[in-house]
């Protein structure tokens, strides 16, 4: 088997029978055949899962947009947490050497700049690898019945292709997993969709879940 060197962070997309396929979300590396990503993206099955990586190097630092054509891999869904919003897939072929670590939401505070990396057009098909920054706005606990789980509150918007990207800190020059993204913010009442937007996600207050839960899902 070939082994490829697929980035740290990667479009989940699903393949039809016909061969076509559609663009999910984002995932991220964990270890050298394990990528993270929310568990809403993939909707906790794995039929036709695959990441995506593109079949020409960036030329100068540019992507592409007129090339589309892309590698696929298969992935295989191997745990969920559903209660935080976690996936994780394997991906046979690949060896990755990652340079990051995975870390928590405790390690960063409230002002603290971070960075995310994924794909926000992933659901109209621009798979177009993406960096924003950001501040942490706030630390929070959300319920799940008895379960309370770590948030970070991003002080921006995000996209659907958002989903599963990874939130990166910075501390003493080294890079740090703190969270992953989950999505906007949105009221638990009845809403209109207008098109394929929620009006009441028009707002910069992402949650992304803390990373320490993907982590004890590594062991």
């Amino acid at each position: 088997m070939q082994v490829r060197r697929v980035g740290p962070v990667v479009p989940v997309v699903r393949v039809s029978p016909g061969g076509t396929y559609d663009a999910l979300g984002t995932a991220f590396a964990i270890s050298r055949n394990r990528y993270a990503t929310a568990a809403h993206v993939v909707q906790r099955r794995d039929e036709g899962l695959c990441v995506a990586f593109s079949a020409d190097d960036p030329n100068d630092g540019y992507q592409d947009t007129t090339n589309t054509g892309r590698h696929l891999l298969e992935a295989k869904l191997v745990e969920v947490d559903p209660v935080r919003d976690i996936a994780i897939l394997e991906v046979a072929g690949i060896d990755y050497d990652i340079r990051y670590s995975i870390g928590s939401s405790d390690d960063v505070l409230p002002g603290t700049p971070i960075y995310t990396v994924g794909y926000p057009h992933a659901d109209y098909g621009r798979l177009v690898l993406t960096q924003q920054s950001s501040t942490v706005g706030a630390r929070i606990l959300i319920g799940s019945g008895p379960i309370k789980t770590k948030h970070l509150v991003l002080n921006i918007q995000t996209r659907p292709g958002q989903s599963g990207s990874p939130v990166f800190a910075r501390n003493n020059g080294a890079e740090i997993i703190s969270a992953m993204v989950i999505g906007s913010y949105a009221p638990n009442t009845p809403r209109m969709i207008i098109g394929t937007i929620d009006p009441d996600t028009l707002h910069q207050t992402t949650h992304a879940i803390s990373a320490e839960y993907i982590r004890r899902m590594m062991a």
